[in-house]
């Protein structure tokens, strides 16, 4: 959920994304825009949800409007206790060499195959055997 409410995401082209490790999972975008906007214009805070419980997923988005904003968040909150965790803030990567996220950890990517080609199979031969 954005903390700027459900009237649709708001225009995050030219932004800079943190991401926000180890929040709890009680932890609200209301919760973590007073420490993130003393920084900066905070352009959007979401915070991803696990979509068969609804349940928060254990990090955010926290995005700028400009870098020097982004990064003297990254240098200030990075291993600030919010919640009673201590957080990781660092700037966030996209595309496909980019880290991937599991229950909270960044997790390595995983190798992808070369082909983009379905795997080959062997044809089906039916035959009977008469007697």
């Amino acid at each position: 959920m954005s903390h700027f409410g459900r009237t649709g995401p708001p225009d995050i082209a030219d932004t800079y994304s943190l991401l926000v490790l180890n929040i709890t999972f009680r932890t609200t975008a209301d919760d973590l825009f007073p420490y993130f906007d003393k920084y900066g214009k905070v352009v959007d805070i979401f915070i991803p949800r696990n979509r068969r419980t609804g349940d928060s997923r254990g990090f955010a988005f926290v995005r700028y409007k400009y870098a020097d904003e982004a990064q003297k968040a990254v240098e200030r909150l990075d291993g600030k206790v919010v919640d009673g965790r201590e957080i990781t803030v660092q700037f966030a990567k996209y595309g496909p060499n980019a880290e991937r996220i599991h229950k909270g950890r960044i997790i390595e990517s995983l190798p992808k195959s070369r082909s983009r080609s379905p795997q080959r199979r062997l044809p089906f031969v039916s035959f009977s055997l008469s007697f």
